[in-house]
């Protein structure tokens, strides 16, 4: 009895079937046996019940004709329920152990999955891949290396040219370093006659600093008065303009009137010049008054002899 419950918990085999059966499609599960462990964020949750492969037809139908192979995972009844968004992949704890079949991922918002899902499982990067792999760059790299020079040239060759083209660049770029060196030598004392000016300038404003706020108060008390005086003759000329208009009005007439005394005493003088002996005996009758036009002409100037 021993003997044989050692050899069945040796083949891996579930006795019965299992209560919670999840199924999943691979494209390979190297390393994977019946009684492979099968871990739910690194913790044990069950064991693979069987491995089936699978028929053209049922490839055809799985999504992705790649898929070979399905396995039948027992979940363990005291696992929570699984959710829809779940991963399944085929993993290790090095390189040496056993593989196992790791359910990953998933959150607590998405749908718990249905009864009879069938999951697509991540396929597996097997060692002797990698070593395929490995092997294959390796020779890549040879046939680079040892292109003709026909096709690709020498890589050594290649790289040679293109050492001795960036001394040559190099060289070229010395001469432009040491002048650069020179010019940053010369800007030297410019630079600190700057900073020297600048440490200047903020010690003046430093000192002079409530002189300079006084200053300002000052020139906006002037700006304010000059604001108000400017707005008194404002207000000045809108009150007093017309006794403004008046004034000028009556100036206008009065200076009309002297125009006009001045035009009779020119003439009066004029005719005094031409007769004098008029002081003495008069005239028999009084001249008549001169015209308008008489006058304009009278007002100008009288000749100096």
């Amino acid at each position: 009895m021993l003997f044989l419950a050692l050899a069945f918990a040796l083949s891996g085999k579930v006795l019965g079937a299992p209560s919670r059966p999840l199924r999943v499609n691979f494209h390979d599960v190297t390393g994977v046996t019946l009684g492979s462990q099968v871990k739910f964020a690194g913790a044990s949750a069950g064991k693979v019940a069987s491995i089936r492969m699978l028929t053209p037809e049922e490839r055809a139908k799985s999504g992705d004709p790649l898929n070979a192979v399905q396995l039948l995972l027992a979940i363990n009844p005291g696992v929570p329920p699984l959710p829809s968004d779940v991963s399944v992949s085929i993993a290790a704890d090095t390189l040496l152990s056993d593989k196992f079949v790791l359910v990953s991922g998933g959150s607590s918002q998405a749908t718990p999955l249905a009864a009879d899902a069938v999951l697509q499982g991540i396929p597996p990067t097997t060692f002797d891949k990698l070593t395929r792999e490995m092997d294959g760059a390796i020779e890549s790299l040879r046939g680079m290396l040892s292109g003709t020079k026909g096709e690709a040239g020498d890589i050594f060759e290649q790289v040679r040219r293109l050492l001795s083209e960036a001394q040559g660049l190099l060289a070229a770029a010395h001469p432009v370093v040491q002048d650069a060196q020179s010019l940053l030598t010369e800007a030297r004392p410019a630079v600190q006659d700057a900073k020297a000016l600048t440490m200047d300038a903020r010690q003046l404003i430093a000192d002079n600093k409530e002189p300079v706020s006084r200053a300002i108060q000052q020139l906006d008390k002037s700006a304010a008065a000059l604001g108000k005086l400017a707005s008194d003759g404002n207000n000045l000329v809108a009150n007093n303009e017309k006794k403004l208009n008046a004034v000028i009005s009556d100036f206008k007439v009065t200076s009309e009137n002297l125009k006009v005394t001045s035009t009779y005493a020119k003439i009066l003088i004029r005719s005094l010049s031409q007769r004098p002996s008029q002081l003495i005996w008069g005239t028999s009758k009084p001249p008549p008054l001169p015209s308008e036009q008489q006058i304009l002409r009278s007002s100008k100037p009288l000749p100096t002899n």
